[in-house]
């Protein structure tokens, strides 16, 4: 008994021992079954993953890649055209300056291609760019300008060997509309590339180009080894397909994920697109440096910022200057690291002898090419106010996503000798003001003194000149369009019109009418108003044109409400003035508010014989495709009869001459002018609007926060004016057109009676025939102590 009890107790063991194992057994493979299951789910997942990412991967390429418009192309803003002509003098003209602007590139004594000048001592020879107009495409040509001094004496075609009568530089470039990748490029196509410039980059850049599927296994390995030999990073192993991924859909940043990225990508691109189309893509994509906080991409856009000229004009020196850049912009920029970047070019070039993409001839001639680039521009953005002016217009008709991605070509009427005379004459006479009255302005006063400047051609409206105030980067307020102001004595010239017109006044009057200039009152608003003039004296009997030289407002204020005030709210209604108006005897003082803007372009009337010109900035807007989508036309119209404007304009011509305005004369302009100076009661504002038969300019100065300057216009304002003219009219435009029914008649300046022997001071005085005077000076002059002077 005892001998079976051991037993079973070692067989109960056994298989307790034994069923354990297989427990454990089972347990193990339950473990390994779920391991399994998890590794399979993981898998799923990972695949499902891997699914997604491909499928964003495409979709990427899909949106990004595949469509006819790859990239956001900015708007670009262009100035009016430039003409050359004989009698032209380009130094004051600032011709020299112009071509260094528009990249024209000095080539010593000889011109070679498109975007050449040489300049001798009686000569400027010039190779003109090719230029896209609207609806015109201008084919470069060289001229040759003959020179006595600094003037034109002749031009030359030097292509066909005859003279012309004018040639036209193309507009300026002065701005670009971006959207946040601030990328400027110009699309071409892979025909439009030299051949040179595609093998080199080929050559350089992905050898292998033509022999791999986007990445370059044999080309990674080689860049290994060469790392590891140098012991540091010598090549790089990314093909032109991996360049064109990273730039176009990923970043620069390292990382592994990237760069896997950049690989898959690569490959799936080579699957669904040619060589020719990765090719082109790469040679609009690739980066070529930076044009102030804008980056160059592209071959078309580096060919027209290192060489000025377009990328089909580029000589094999230039071919492989841009291929070799392409590894360290900045280090290879020929305008700032000439040396460096020849030593590039020459060894690029060296590789394409090598490679027999050149014979020896070319090689020899594309080492001896000197490299000869364009003036860095020192200002990227030029009329910053102005170019704000045409956005906030385009804005009306052209979403913000459009101007920033569609490529369209705007053509404005800024002059650029104009605008950069208005800005440096803003600036020049802001300081000295500042620096000749210190004492006269307000001390301490937290803004600076500002100031705008416009100019008109006011046979077009063409806006030639804008300047906002003294600092766009201090301030982008522009005080010409956006600031309200009170235009002072700038708005009498309207009240005498009215008084001239025998269809508008109440009375008839004539510029030698006499009025009463002593103080009076009157009721407005329910208060007595009484004006003073500037002098603070009465002037006794003075004759119309005297009172509007000596800007005297109790002669104005009388006159205004004998003419009749609402007939002078319709005079100004009619000049384009849209501000509220209201017929209050202190209107004829310039009480209102009006933009510079609104009063510049209702003065349009007195140089065009009584023709408003609406102001226009904007000519032309072209698609990328070079497509006229907007063409603006000149918007003028008849509003008043010739006869009172040409009046009032011999008036106000008086006012250069003898009045108010006479500091423009003492500053060195003699040209045939006329104008109007403001300033208002509490001397916040200081105006001048001037004008010769072709062009119209207004300055103002003040505090934006209206503080008193105690300061006039002929003091702050008309020096900034005879400035701008004395370089953007200096010798005028002839005199101002009378019309047939207006007749010169010679009176007594003091009496405005007919001249006799009696009153020595005669002038030609303008009057609409049938309105001259009938009496002799003598006869007038019954009581000599109530007129002026006597």
């Amino acid at each position: 008994m005892p001998r079976y009890r051991g037993y079973r107790s070692s067989y109960k063991k056994r298989r307790q021992n034994s069923e354990g194992k297989k427990s454990g057994l089972r347990r193990k493979i339950k473990r390994l079954w779920t391991l399994i299951k998890l590794l399979v789910l993981v898998a799923i997942i990972g695949g499902i993953a891997l699914l997604y990412h491909f499928y964003r991967l495409d979709s990427m390429i899909a949106d990004k890649f595949d469509k006819p418009l790859r990239w956001d192309l900015p708007s670009r803003v262009y100035s009016d055209a430039d003409y050359l002509y004989p009698g032209l003098d380009i130094a004051s003209r600032g011709i020299m300056a112009k071509l260094d602007r528009l990249g024209y590139r000095n080539t010593g004594d000889k011109i070679n291609g498109p975007g050449d000048y040489s300049k001798s001592d009686d000569s400027l020879s010039i190779y003109l760019h090719d230029f896209k107009y609207p609806n015109e495409i201008f084919a470069g040509f060289p001229v040759r300008l003959s020179l006595q001094g600094s003037k034109i004496a002749s031009i030359k075609n030097l292509e066909r060997d005859d003279e012309v009568e004018v040639v036209r530089l193309e507009p300026e470039q002065i701005s670009s509309i971006f959207n946040d990748k601030m990328e400027d490029r110009t699309i071409v196509t892979l025909k439009g590339v030299p051949q040179y410039l595609v093998e080199a980059i080929i050559l350089i850049e992905d050898e292998r180009f033509f022999d791999h599927g986007g990445v370059d296994p044999i080309g990674i390995v080689r860049a290994a080894i060469a790392n590891l030999k140098s012991m540091r990073i010598a090549q790089g192993g990314s093909t032109l397909t991996q360049q064109l991924v990273k730039n176009y859909f990923l970043h620069s940043r390292k990382s592994f994920t990237r760069k896997i990225n950049e690989m898959i990508i690569a490959y799936r691109i080579e699957r669904t697109h040619t060589k020719a189309e990765i090719l082109e893509a790469y040679l609009n994509e690739i980066y070529f440096g930076q044009r102030g906080a804008s980056s160059v991409s592209g071959v078309a856009e580096a060919s027209k910022l290192y060489f000025a000229k377009n990328v089909d004009q580029l000589t094999v020196g230039e071919c492989a200057l841009l291929a070799g850049m392409i590894k360290y912009p900045s280090r290879y920029n020929p305008i700032t690291h000439p040396e460096q970047s020849r030593e590039r070019r020459d060894f690029v070039l060296g590789r394409m002898r090598e490679k027999n993409l050149i014979d020896e001839k070319q090689y020899k001639n594309a080492l001896s090419e000197k490299i000869v680039t364009p003036k860095r521009k020192v200002r990227i953005s030029i009329a910053p106010y102005f170019v704000d002016l045409v956005k906030r217009q385009l804005a009306d008709f052209y979403p913000a996503e459009v101007l920033q991605t569609e490529g369209l070509r705007i053509f404005t009427t800024l002059d650029m000798f104009s605008q950069l005379s208005a800005e440096k004459a803003v600036i020049a006479e802001l300081k000295t003001l500042e620096e000749k009255f210190s004492k006269i302005l307000p001390q301490e006063h937290p803004d600076p003194l500002q100031a705008c400047l416009i100019a008109m051609q006011p046979s077009t409206g063409y806006v030639r000149a804008l300047v906002g105030g003294r600092d766009y980067g201090t301030s982008q307020f522009d005080r010409c369009t956006q600031a309200m102001r009170q235009p002072g004595s700038t708005f009498k010239p309207f009240v005498f019109l009215t008084a001239f017109d025998p269809s508008r006044s109440n009375k008839p009057f004539t510029p030698a009418t006499l009025i009463d200039d002593s103080t009076f009152e009157v009721e407005a608003g329910g208060k007595l108003w009484r004006p003073k003039n500037y002098d603070k004296k009465e002037h006794g009997l003075v004759t119309l044109r005297r009172s509007l030289e000596k800007s005297y407002n109790i002669a104005t204020a009388k006159l205004a409400l004998e003419v009749g005030l609402e007939n002078i709210v319709e005079t100004a209604r009619d000049a384009g003035i849209t501000s509220d108006l209201i017929p209050v005897p202190s209107l004829a003082l310039g009480s209102f508010e009006v933009s510079p803007m609104e009063m510049a372009s209702a003065y349009t009337i007195f140089p065009n014989g009584g023709i408003r010109a609406q102001p226009i900035s904007i000519i032309d807007v072209m698609t990328k495709d070079d497509a006229v989508l907007e063409k603006k036309t000149i918007r003028m119209r008849k509003e008043f009869d010739a006869a009172p404007v040409y009046l009032a304009t011999g008036v106000m011509r008086g006012v250069m001459d003898n009045g108010t305005g006479a500091g423009a004369r003492a500053r060195g302009y003699n040209a045939i002018a006329a104008g109007k100076t403001g300033t208002t009661s509490n001397y916040r504002d200081a105006w001048f609007v001037g004008f010769t038969p072709k062009l119209l300019a207004l300055s103002w100065v003040g505090y934006d926060d209206n503080a008193d300057m105690k300061m006039s216009g002929g003091r702050a304002a008309l020096p900034i004016w005879t400035n701008f003219m004395k370089k953007a009219e200096p010798q005028g435009s002839g005199d101002f057109t009378g019309p047939s029914d207006v007749i010169l008649v010679k009176v007594d300046r003091i009496t405005g009676g007919l001249l006799n022997r009696t009153c020595p001071e005669g002038i030609y005085e303008a009057f609409i025939e049938g309105t001259e005077p009938t009496k002799e000076c003598d006869e007038i002059r019954t009581n000599t102590e109530s007129f002026e002077g006597f």
